[in-house]
């Protein structure tokens, strides 16, 4: 008799940790702040990249993360700091002689993310 209640006791336990698994994650009903202006920066330094103007990509890029710590720090985020912790390593490259070309690929995969976000945002029609 005991040894049932023990497996009904792990049963439930068990399964109160899976519900709680299940409502995690997911976006806010709000877009996070600085949302579009974090695509327009992205868009732009990889757009310089892609032609190879270095100045004009690290500037865009410093702008971008700029904008998503700022957002970040008002509403956190996955998107804005995953955005911001992979334009810093675009920065950190671009100043330490890397060359634009390499930084595209990163670049390409933050302004996908940040498209992302706004195609969800505008479909829920809060953009």
């Amino acid at each position: 008799m005991r040894g049932l209640s023990i497996i009904q006791i792990a049963f439930a336990l068990l399964l109160s940790l899976s519900a709680n698994i299940g409502v995690a994650g997911g976006r806010y009903a709000d877009p996070p702040p600085n949302l579009v202006e974090v695509q327009k920066a992205s868009q732009s330094a990889l757009d310089a990249a892609k032609q190879g103007n270095k100045d004009s990509a690290l500037d865009s890029a410093k702008q971008a993360r700029k904008l998503a710590v700022a957002s970040y720090k008002e509403k956190s985020t996955m998107p804005m700091q995953n955005s911001s912790s992979r334009l810093k390593a675009v920065i950190s490259d671009l100043e330490n002689g890397g060359e634009p070309t390499t930084a595209v690929a990163t670049l390409e995969e933050v302004v996908k993310l940040i498209n992302d976000e706004v195609e969800y945002y505008k479909k829920e029609g809060k953009l």
